[in-house]
């Protein structure tokens, strides 16, 4: 019996087989499935072209349909459904040249990466699996489907998926595979680094990180990725790591604390991330120095966004070898006395009336932080009349 996730995804199945057209669940949902898994996106392969899918269902989305690839809409879901096909040489080292549909599944799944991404599944739950991706999953190995090298330079991103694959799975790599990595690492170069970013996250994230590291050493992959090919104390504290970090702007944040000379904004350049990830790193950062200078304080909690709090746990126990309760957490910001700047009890306008001859300018954002950092750490009420009295004391209005 199928597990229930497939359950909606077995009706595609059974609509592209009453038109006559094989359908077969494959690639990570089913390699996920026989490991017992958490599955997430379920693909399907089939003969039918994509045309004949766009003909059989109502909602499809045509987003890689040159390359047979079309997304089915069903009842709120997605399922990427992509034509059986065969692909030519790859002079791009990413895309095919030419790609030709075929009629049998097995065509299909030879031009697949790896052995245990190679098995296809029907909707009854039967297996086909002519290169034997069972068998590596029992033994626990990345193999390529047929011979490595073929399959590496047709993308070299494969090179990197085998690793993370061996830090998500806690898989070893196949001798042969291992030696065309390091045979053809440089191919590396070849791939856009916004898709090396992707597979470095997750590969970062899976329980097998230390291993995975490891092995990039091993073959040589360091001086093919940015910032890290020129800058050897990076390499030295990444191969320290250990516990896995889901998140990039985790692993900038790592690294500008263990290495306080690399800027977190050439980090985010160089991998070609985001502003909103440089804003999360570069505010890690900075609480985790407010850590490492005074301890856990309400201005830190003050300052730690509800987002970053397990980032935050887990930089700690790595940096600091500390371990700290998300529930602990939680109760301590909960008794802060505000949680933000709209919860003082004194506004900007109440300040310029305290000082009418004064004329407006940045001291009234400076006055305003002060304050809400004095409440913050106990040293003032937030009552109004409190907050005014304490701001005349800290600054007297000068006399004409």
């Amino acid at each position: 019996m199928l597990d229930p996730l497939f359950s909606q995804a077995v009706i595609v199945l059974e609509k592209l087989e009453s038109k006559g057209h094989q359908a077969f669940f494959v690639g990570g949902a089913v390699r996920d499935y026989l490991l017992k898994k958490p599955i997430k996106d379920i693909d399907i392969a089939t003969s039918a072209t994509p045309t004949e899918v766009q003909a059989i269902f109502p909602k499809v989305i045509p987003v890689g349909i040159e390359h047979g690839t079309v997304i089915v809409r069903l009842k709120k879901q997605s399922f990427e459904v992509t034509t059986f096909r065969t692909e030519g040489n790859y002079s791009d080292f990413r895309h095919p040249d030419q790609v030709q549909f075929v009629n049998r599944i097995g065509e299909d799944l030879s031009r697949r990466d790896f052995t245990i991404n190679a098995i296809a599944m029907d909707k009854s739950g039967d297996l086909y699996d002519p290169f034997h991706g069972q068998l590596d999953i029992k033994k626990q190995l990345i193999s390529t489907v047929g011979n490595a090298h073929d399959r590496f330079h047709e993308d070299p991103l494969r090179m990197m998926r085998a690793l993370r694959f061996v830090s998500q799975l806690s898989f070893k790599l196949e001798s042969d595979t291992l030696d065309a990595i390091k045979e053809k690492i440089r191919w590396i170069e070849e791939v856009a680094i916004e898709r090396l970013a992707i597979e470095f996250e997750k590969t970062l994230a899976g329980q097998g990180i230390s291993d995975a590291i490891a092995l990039w050493s091993t073959v040589q992959i360091w001086d093919k990725l940015p910032v890290f090919n020129r800058d050897s104390m990076l390499i030295r504290s990444m191969e320290t790591l250990q516990t896995p970090l889901p998140e990039l702007y985790e692993v900038f944040a790592f690294l500008k604390m263990q290495q306080t000379h690399v800027s977190v904004k050439d980090l985010v350049r160089g991998w070609k991330q985001s502003n909103q990830t440089f804003l999360m790193a570069d505010k890690l950062v900075s609480v985790l120095q407010l850590y490492k200078q005074e301890g856990l304080h309400n201005w830190l909690l003050y300052q730690l966004p509800e987002t970053l709090y397990e980032a935050f746990i887990r930089l700690t126990r790595i940096l600091y070898q500390v371990e700290f309760k998300m529930t602990d957490l939680i109760v301590a910001v909960n008794r802060l006395p505000i949680k933000s700047r709209k919860d003082v009890q004194v506004s900007g306008n109440a300040l310029i009336a305290l000082y009418p001859n004064r004329e407006k300018g940045d001291w009234i954002a400076r006055y305003l932080n002060e304050i809400e950092k004095a409440i913050v750490v106990g040293d003032l009420i937030n009552k109004e009349i409190e907050i005014k009295e304490w701001v005349i004391t800290c600054h007297p209005p000068k006399k004409n």
